[in-house]
């Protein structure tokens, strides 16, 4: 017996079941990746191409602005001997400029009866600049040095040794791929723990620690030419820590 479908028929047909095969297996369902997650930490060692030095200039003059004056010409000295001394211009910032009142505190034979300890009194009108130049060759460093006290830079602070952008890059970079591998053999030791492999890596997440070392601190002159012979840039541990998801087979 022949069963004869109308041919309007068929294509509904059709249609029909291939939408109760769609849903009775259901492709877009697909079975979720098995992943396994890692964190791991890379570093790296180089060594710091800049240093930097903060140097106060100070003037005090009774006349605020003749204080002001000299000090613009203390500085203007300071900023032409380091361009002599081929220093870059955009390495000599001016970090801060302040003026005011200045005060000294009586000795304690002079204080007043009643007074202990003794407040400060003022005594004339000072005007100073604050100035970091930035040192890209160390051979130099005592020249800068001597540049700046023997025009009339009366505190100085550093060096803070640091490494230049370019240089900063590369020690990532290395740090990163340290961090990777670390990562890959963390991961297959804790996938053959569970008898398992791992696969492609699925996601990385990065986080940066980039280390430096802790600056030399210097208030007087002799105490911070003192040093500046003691420079040694040394080396800075530059890190990289990295979240690695593998997927398991």
């Amino acid at each position: 017996m022949n069963i004869k479908i109308p041919s309007n028929l068929i294509w509904p047909l059709v249609v029909l079941i291939i939408v109760f095969g769609t849903f009775y297996l259901k492709p877009w369902q697909t079975k979720p990746t098995e992943t396994i997650s890692v964190s791991a930490q890379g570093t790296f060692d180089a060594t710091p191409d800049i240093a930097k030095i903060t140097a106060t200039i100070e003037s005090k003059n009774p006349k605020l602005d003749e204080a002001r004056s000299e000090n613009e010409k203390k500085v203007s000295q300071i900023i032409a001997r380091l361009k002599q001394l081929k220093v870059d211009e955009k390495d000599i910032k001016t970090q801060n400029i302040s003026a005011g009142q200045g005060y000294e505190t009586l000795p304690v034979g002079r204080q007043e009866p009643m007074m202990y300890p003794a407040p400060p009194r003022p005594t004339t009108n000072q005007f100073s600049t604050s100035l970091e130049i930035t040192i890209r060759s160390f051979e130099t460093t005592d020249e800068v040095i001597a540049a700046l006290t023997s025009n009339g830079a009366t505190n100085l602070y550093g060096p803070q040794l640091t490494l230049s952008d370019t240089k900063l890059e590369e020690a990532k970079s290395q740090a990163r791929e340290k961090a990777v591998e670390m990562a890959k053999k963390k991961a297959q030791e804790l996938a053959a723990a569970s008898g398992r492999n791992i696969g492609k890596v699925v996601k990385i997440t990065e986080q940066g620690d980039y280390g430096y070392p802790v600056p030399m601190m210097a208030r007087a002159e002799s105490d911070l030419v003192q040093k500046a012979s003691q420079i040694q840039p040394g080396q800075n541990e530059v890190s990289i820590n990295l979240s690695v998801n593998f997927s398991l087979k």
